[in-house]
C-alpha cells in the first residue's frame, strides 16, 4: 500500500532532525502540533506510536514533562490502531479505530474526561458512556468535545467557555433540531460542527466574530446555525484556525469569518472583525481546504494548485499574505511547514490531502468489477419501452407510468387514478420551460442534477422542484446556482427568482451582488432591472455587505 505521507517534507519542521530517514519513510498517521509546530505525534506501518519534540504540559504523553530530540515510544498506545489525534495547547486525544478514546497532558478545568482535574503525562483512557464508540476528536484550548457513532456530539471541559465550573466527564451537547453530526473542529476558544445534511453550528467565545453569528459575542453555550450568506448552500468541509472559521460549499466556493487583522482571512476586507461569513477570493473551484486550530495559517486545493494566506505568526501580523497565494508543493501539509498542521487520517483516509496519490489512486485497479449499470439513464426517454409521453414546447419526452408512480409523488395518484388503454396517452406540459422540466424527469430517472443547465433554467426548475414537493432536488439547484452568477447576469436572474419567488435564490443573487456591487451596477443587465426589483436588490445586498 502506498504511503500517504512520502509527499512530506519532514525536513521542513527542526523537530525531525534527530529523527532518521527510516522510521519517517514508516509513518502512516501523523500529528504535528503546537503553536510553533515543535510537538509531534506518529504511528508506523507495524502500528507503533511515537512522541517527539517539545512537551508542553505533558502533552507528548511520554510519561514525564521533559521534551526529547528523538522519537519515544508510547507503549500503551501500540497496537491499538489509532486512527487519529486532536490538541489544544497543552493536552491530546488520542482514538482508535474500535472508538476508544485516551487522554493526556494538562487536566485544568477537566478537558482529559477521566473524571478528575489531575494531569497525566502518558495516555489514560477517557471515561465514556456506556457503549458509546467515537468517530472523531477535536480540542480547544480548554475543551474537548467528539463525534459519536450515532452521530451525536459529546463534551467536556470548560463547556460553559468562561473557565468556571470543570465538566471532567463527558456529557451530550443538545442541539436544537437534534441533527445528527459529520464533522467537528474547535478553534482555540470555538467549535463548529457540520451536519450531515450540510449546515454549520457553532458555539463558544464570539468576541473576534468566529461564530459567524452576524454579531461579536462574549459565549454562546447553545450550537446555533450559520446563516448569512451560507443560506441555501451545502456546506462539505469546515476547518477552524485560533480565532476564525473557514467552510467549504458544494460548488467549490470558500467561506471565512473571523478575526481579521491585516486581512489574513483572504476576503479583500480591511476591517478586523468578520462577524458573518464572507467569500475568499480564489478564483476557481475548490476541493479541499486545511487549517490548524492552534495556528493562523490557511490552505486550499483546486485540481490544479494549492493555495496558502493568513499569518505565520499569530502574535505578530506584520507578515500576511491579503489574498490567497498560489504555493509550488505538491502535498498541502508543506504549506505548514514550521507550524502546526491541519487534522490528519491514517493512511488512505488522509488522501485528500495529497494531491499525486488521488491521481495514482484513480488510474490503478487489479479487479474487473463488472459494468456498471445506470438503469435509470438507459430507460429515460427511451421510446421502446415508453406508455406515456409529456409533451413540452421544444419536443417530447418518452416516459414509463411505473417509473413516475414509483418515484415522483406529484404523478403517483394521477397514474393511479385508473388509467385505461383508451386514455390519452400524452400529457401537455408546454407552459413549463423545457429545459428545466426535462431536467426534472431526468432527475425522476437519475437521481441527478443536469450539470448543463444555465442560471434561468435552474430558477425554473427550483420551481418546478418546490411546485412538485422534491426537497432534494430543490437543494441541490440551490446548490448549483451560485455557480451560475456573474457580474452580467446577476441582476437578471436576480429579477427572474424575484418573480418566481424563489427566496433562497433571490438571497444567493443577492450575496453576490454585494461583493460586485458597483459592477453590477453598472453593467448592461442591471440598466433592463424593473424599479421596485433593482430597489429590493441593492438594498438587501448593502445590508449583507454590512453583515446585517
Amino acid at each position: 500500500m502506498t504511503n500517504v505521507y512520502n509527499g512530506v517534507d519532514f525536513r521542513l519542521w527542526p523537530l525531525f532532525d534527530f529523527v532518521d530517514e527510516y522510521t519517517l519513510k514508516q509513518i502512516i498517521l501523523l500529528h504535528i502540533f503546537g503553536s510553533l509546530g515543535q510537538s509531534a505525534i506518529f504511528v508506523t506501518k507495524d502500528d507503533q506510536v511515537y512522541a517527539v519534540g517539545d512537551n508542553v504540559g505533558g502533552s507528548l504523553g511520554i510519561g514525564d514533562i521533559q521534551s526529547t530530540k528523538t522519537p519515544i515510544r508510547l507503549d500503551l498506545l501500540c497496537g491499538k490502531c489509532i486512527v487519529g489525534f486532536a490538541s489544544g495547547s497543552t493536552h491530546t486525544i488520542a482514538y482508535s479505530r474500535e472508538g476508544e478514546l485516551y487522554s493526556w497532558g494538562d487536566n485544568s478545568l477537566g478537558k482529559l474526561g477521566n473524571g478528575t482535574i489531575i494531569s497525566r503525562d502518558s495516555p489514560g483512557r477517557v471515561m465514556l458512556p456506556d457503549d458509546v464508540k467515537i468517530v472523531r476528536v477535536a480540542c480547544s484550548d480548554r475543551y474537548t468535545a467528539a463525534i459519536t457513532s450515532e452521530l451525536k456530539i459529546l463534551h467536556w471541559g470548560d463547556i460553559e467557555w468562561n473557565c468556571g465550573a470543570p465538566q471532567t466527564l463527558p456529557i451530550y451537547l443538545e442541539f436544537p433540531d437534534d441533527v445528527q453530526i459529520f464533522d467537528l473542529c474547535c478553534g482555540a476558544l470555538h467549535a463548529a460542527a457540520l451536519t450531515m445534511d450540510g449546515q454549520v453550528y457553532t458555539w463558544g467565545c464570539g468576541d473576534m466574530g468566529q461564530l459567524g453569528l452576524g454579531k461579536q459575542s462574549d459565549v454562546e453555550i447553545i450550537p446555533h446555525l450559520v446563516q448569512g450568506r451560507l443560506m441555501g448552500l451545502r456546506i462539505l468541509q469546515i476547518a477552524c484556525t485560533l480565532t476564525a472559521t473557514l467552510v467549504l460549499t458544494s460548488d467549490g466556493s470558500v467561506f471565512a469569518w473571523g478575526h481579521n487583522k491585516g486581512g489574513i482571512l483572504g476576503l479583500a476586507l480591511d476591517i478586523e472583525t468578520v462577524p458573518c461569513p464572507q467569500q475568499v477570493q480564489i478564483k476557481e473551484a475548490v476541493r479541499c481546504i486545511a487549517a490548524a486550530n492552534m495556528g493562523c495559517v490557511m490552505a486550499a486545493a483546486s485540481d490544479k494548485c494549492i493555495y496558502k494566506w493568513g499569518v505565520e505568526d499569530e502574535m505578530n501580523f506584520a507578515w500576511n499574505v491579503n489574498l490567497p497565494n498560489i504555493v509550488q508543493v505538491n502535498n498541502i501539509l508543506n504549506v505548514f511547514a514550521k507550524y502546526p498542521i491541519p487534522r490528519c487520517g491514517r493512511l488512505l483516509d488522509f488522501q485528500e490531502f495529497d494531491k499525486n496519490l488521488q491521481r495514482e489512486n484513480s488510474l490503478s485497479s487489479d479487479i474487473d468489477y463488472g459494468r456498471p449499470r445506470d438503469i435509470g439513464a438507459a430507460l429515460f426517454n427511451n421510446e421502446e419501452y415508453s406508455d406515456l409521453t409529456l409533451r413540452l414546447s421544444d419536443g417530447v419526452i418518452y416516459v414509463h407510468k411505473l417509473i413516475l408512480r414509483t418515484f415522483c409523488e406529484h404523478f403517483k395518484p394521477m397514474l393511479d387514478g385508473g388509467w385505461s388503454e383508451n386514455d390519452k396517452k400524452e400529457i401537455d406540459l408546454t407552459s413549463y420551460n423545457p429545459a428545466a422540466y426535462r431536467a426534472f424527469v431526468k432527475y425522476i430517472y437519475t437521481g441527478k442534477l443536469d450539470q448543463s443547465l444555465d442560471g434561468l433554467q435552474l430558477i425554473a426548475l427550483c420551481d418546478i422542484a418546490e411546485s412538485y414537493l422534491e426537497h432534494d432536488l430543490k437543494r441541490m439547484v440551490i446548490s448549483k446556482f451560485s455557480s451560475c452568477l456573474t457580474v452580467d447576469n446577476s441582476a437578471e436572474l436576480y429579477s427572474a427568482a424575484y418573480l418566481q419567488s424563489c427566496q433562497k435564490l433571490k438571497e444567493i443573487c443577492c450575496n453576490f451582488v454585494s461583493l460586485h456591487l458597483e459592477e453590477v451596477i453598472l453593467s448592461e443587465g442591471f440598466e433592463n432591472l424593473k424599479g421596485d426589483i433593482c430597489k429590493t436588490l441593492i438594498k438587501r445586498a448593502v445590508q449583507i455587505k454590512r453583515g446585517l
